[in-house]
């Protein structure tokens, strides 16, 4: 749950991690929620895995957008945190620009 207060931290900070943008912060906000709901599923194992495969598809389809390259980084460090935590591992900290 430590992962999804930094995505809400973030998404309320006026420069977050991804700047201030109005869709970036309701992105992170959406995937705030959508975390929290995998993590009390009966089984979050699988509920956070199939959202990690989620974004791996929005990471595929993303781009195409002018806000497309920047939402494709953040679901690829959406994807990546949903690995870890399905290992039971906390993923890396949201420190600034995914790169």
């Amino acid at each position: 749950m430590r992962y999804v207060d930094e995505l809400k931290q973030s998404a309320s900070e006026s420069a977050g991690a991804w700047g201030s943008t109005r869709w970036r912060r309701k992105y992170l906000r959406e995937n705030a929620k959508k975390l929290t709901v995998a993590a009390c599923d009966s089984d979050p194992v699988s509920a956070i895995s199939a959202l990690g495969a989620r974004y791996e598809a929005e990471c595929q389809t993303g781009g195409k957008r002018v806000d497309g390259a920047e939402k494709m980084k953040m679901a690829e460090t959406l994807m990546l945190a949903c690995r870890q935590l399905a290992l039971g591992q906390d993923p890396a900290p949201l420190t600034g620009r995914p790169s």
